[in-house]
């Protein structure tokens, strides 16, 4: 009895929160109601679909990001924190170009008061197009459940004869039924009351039944009275208002200011204003309006058409159906139409057209006026439409496009926005993915340190192109013209320069990335076995291994039966064979360019570069568990000497905390670190120093120097210089590692105490056992540590 009693309780409760959720997201409202909500917020109500996706955009807000072009705005939509826990739930990672690209898109959609191209984002397999539009339409779908993100649509409501007889306005006189209506709305009548109840499929906004003579005049009237009542609050939003901008800057569009309604609602309201003599009240008591949420699953407002060989919306006759013969002979007497489809499911929001260039032309031949005008004619009626057209397309296709069909190109060109979605060239930014996406698939599988950031690396530079020399300045030409793939990545990714550059040949080289990251080149092109050449494209990124593909080789070398762990050497294992598979991949194919581009094994190729990156990163982290590396100490000396620098040449004095007094630069101090830094060093060297600090500046504004990465080559040479020195030591204490996690006996050379309990705790901080969590973020098993320190040892030591 109790726990029926408890379930009873449970029971209420929730219908009590139910109750309450509907009524405060107004889900059911009459016409008048839904009509104060206007008046209140017209910018909010009163919008067409490119405002509506460009003000989800701005909801979301935005963040500045780095990328090697420079820094560049992040819409926060793309991280996708409003669904973060959802299950399969990913966000796009990168792409802030492509993003830029596609508001700028619709911001001149808004602009010119309708959307009038199709956004067809392109790239190569794999460069995560699908996830960027899922991305947009999953912020669709969360921002429609906000108050700001409210959209509606309207039935038509019909009661029956109990109710028309029971009090609720019907009496004596002329009228649809033969009888008078009162003021009274049939929008929240109960079920039983009410005979037949239209919906509309093509979710016609409640707007449409405000007369099209008089509807310009009253939403000029409403948004001024909106824009008084902000500026008589001093500015600050109005209830509802997502944007300030939003306000101040809003235009009604084409769409809401001339639409009109489907062929069936236009032929209900005219007959039913007859019906009533013109007593516009009276039609509205009809209206019942309903809250409209997006949805991708029920496909309301949000579609996604793959490739087929059908239509995407019909017509149809209704009248003959069930749901019209209760209808009032004016109104159910009429031949009526419904439509259905994907255009029609996706009427106010958003539809894609995935892989849009794999069907037959034929099938999309339709989007050239029905993009530009907004209309599609079907069998039996126009249907219009307010939704913003995007799809997806494949580099290939679109080059096949457009060298095979050049004439039906240039007519589709015109409605088309392209937006490239290369693959990735920042590998900071790639191993997000991997860390971010295969970490919940890998459950129970240990991903050793280090894995992402080798995978992303070598991912990035398959994807690299050997700069053109040409194309810049005489001092760099040389430069370039050695620049290694390895070189290139570190470039993008950290602003890192190669050893070995002078000060003025760095500074030249960071100021012209942002070039370099843009750059076009000659159409790169392999041969199929039948000798037909194959395109594989212009621009960095249009080729080279996807995230897809990596993604696939990760978790290949986590499939082995037994395998408990992820290393670098076992996926290097999988890379191998998946660099077998040239036939599947032609990018695999290219011929050899200068400096190792485009070489995938072999002296000098990506491979070994990324195998030495490898083992340069694993003996990092084990001197630094050994306590032999400090970063800081490093920094600290370079900083001391950037500043007897500065002052040296510009002939001050720096002050001493120690004694309180100013004394001169120490030129000891300069000169003993210059020779470590670089041998060679001239005059010049402080002086191009300074400017190279500088240049980094210059792309880099209010942000403190990064030292580390200006100069990675002279740090490189401070750490080689320290490290030359603790070689033996280090390799002492490799062995000695091993020899734990192995648990063997003592070495025939045993260590000193102090070694032996410096071993000790570097296996304790790989593993992750040191009481000090702050040290390592990423830990080892035994498993990993010993496969990485066999390796170190084989290969440094």
């Amino acid at each position: 009895m109790q726990e029926a009693t408890s379930a009873r309780a449970r029971i209420d409760a929730l219908a009590s929160a139910v109750a309450q959720e509907f009524e405060s997201t107004r889900r059911v409202l009459s016409f008048e109601e839904w009509f104060d909500l206007l008046c209140a917020s017209p910018q909010v109500h009163a919008r067409n679909a490119a405002q509506y996706l460009r003000d989800c955009f701005d909801f979301y807000g935005r963040r500045d990001v780095r990328i090697p072009s420079g820094k560049v705005a992040r819409f926060r939509l793309f991280d996708c924190e409003f669904d973060a826990d959802a299950p399969g739930s990913a966000r796009l990672v990168g792409q802030e170009t492509a993003q830029n690209a596609f508001y700028d898109a619709i911001d001149s959609f808004v602009r010119i008061g309708r959307g009038n191209k199709l956004l067809l984002l392109h790239g190569p397999n794999g460069s995560a197009k699908t996830t960027f539009l899922d991305s947009v339409m999953r912020a669709l779908e969360a921002y429609s459940q906000t108050e700001v993100g409210a959209l509606y649509r309207f039935s038509w409501v019909f009661p029956n004869k109990s109710a028309r007889s029971g009090g609720i306005g019907f009496g004596s006189g002329s009228g649809p039924w033969n009888g008078a209506i009162s003021e009274a709305t049939y929008a929240k009548l109960s079920a039983e009351a009410v005979d037949s109840k239209l919906s509309d499929e093509n979710k016609d906004p409640p707007l449409y039944l405000i007369p099209l003579a008089m509807r310009e005049k009253i939403l000029s009237d409403l948004l001024a009275q909106a824009r008084g009542r902000e500026h008589a609050a001093g500015g600050t939003d109005t209830p509802g208002n997502s944007s300030q901008r939003s306000l101040q800057e809003f235009a009604f569009s084409e769409v809401v200011l001339r639409g009109d309604l489907t062929q069936r609602n236009r032929r209900i309201f005219d007959a039913l204003l007859g019906g009533y003599q013109g007593d516009l009240r009276k039609v509205y008591q009809h209206i019942q309006v309903e809250r409209l949420f997006l949805s991708r699953q029920y496909r309301a407002g949000l579609v996604t058409v793959e490739p087929k060989q059908t239509v995407d919306a019909r017509s149809y006759p209704v009248t003959g159906e069930r749901a019209y013969t209760s209808l009032p002979p004016n109104v159910g007497g009429q031949v009526l139409y419904a439509t259905q489809g994907d255009l029609v499911d996706a009427n106010r929001g958003l539809i894609n057209f995935s892989d849009l260039l794999k069907r037959p032309y034929e099938h999309y031949k339709y989007l050239l006026t029905a993009t530009e005008s907004g209309v599609v004619a079907l069998d039996h009626v126009q249907l219009a439409l307010d939704l913003v057209f995007t799809g997806s397309g494949n580099d290939l296709n679109l080059l096949e496009f457009r060298a095979l069909r050049s004439g039906e190109y240039q007519s589709l060109r015109g409605r088309l926005e392209l937006i490239p979605v290369p693959y990735l060239l920042d590998y900071r930014v790639e191993r997000k993915v991997y860390q971010e996406q295969v970490g919940d698939v890998l459950r129970g599988i240990h991903i050793a340190p280090h894995v992402p950031r080798v995978l992303a690396l070598w991912g990035v530079m398959t994807r690299m192109r050997p700069p053109d020399p040409a194309g810049y300045s005489a001092k760099l030409q040389p430069v370039l013209s050695r620049l290694t793939p390895l070189d290139k990545a570190d470039l993008y990714a950290y602003g890192r320069v190669p050893p070995g550059l002078s000060s003025d040949e760095a500074r030249e080289l960071l100021s012209a990335v942002p070039t370099m990251h843009q750059e076009r080149f000659q159409q790169a092109t392999v041969r199929a076995e039948s000798g037909d050449p194959i395109l594989l494209g212009d621009y960095e990124g249009s080729f080279g291994a996807s995230v897809r593909d990596l993604k696939r080789v990760l978790l290949a070398a986590a499939s082995d039966p037994g395998t408990s762990c992820v290393t670098v050497p076992r996926l290097f294992r999988e890379l191998r064979r998946f660099m077998a598979d040239s036939v599947n991949h032609r990018w695999m194919t290219l011929p050899r360019a200068s400096a190792g581009f485009h070489a995938l094994e072999g002296e000098g190729s990506i491979t070994q570069a990324v195998w030495n990156r490898w083992l340069d990163l694993s003996d990092w982290e084990v001197r630094e568990a050994m306590g032999l590396v400090d970063e800081s100490r490093y920094l600290d000396l370079f900083k001391n000497y950037v500043k007897h620098v500065s002052h040296h040449l510009k002939r001050e004095r720096l002050f001493d905390p120690v004694t309180g007094n100013l004394r001169d630069p120490d030129e000891k101090f300069m000169q003993g670190l210059e020779k470590t830094m670089d041998p060679k060093a001239g005059p010049a060297f402080r002086a191009d120093l300074l400017s190279r600090i500088g240049a980094w500046a210059l792309s880099h504004p209010d942000e403190e120097p990064a030292y580390a990465e200006i100069f990675a080559d002279y740090f490189g040479r401070l750490r080689e210089d320290y490290y030359r020195q603790q070689k033996a030591v280090v390799g002492r204490g490799i062995q000695r590692m091993l020899e734990l996690l192995a648990e063997d006996r003592r070495s025939e050379n045993p260590l000193a105490p102090q070694e032996e309990q410096v071993a000790r705790h570097a296996v304790d901080v790989l593993l992750g056992n040191c009481d000090d969590k702050s040290v390592r973020r990423e830990r080892h098993t035994r498993e990993t540590l010993r496969d990485t320190l066999v390796q170190l040892s084989k290969f440094r030591y």
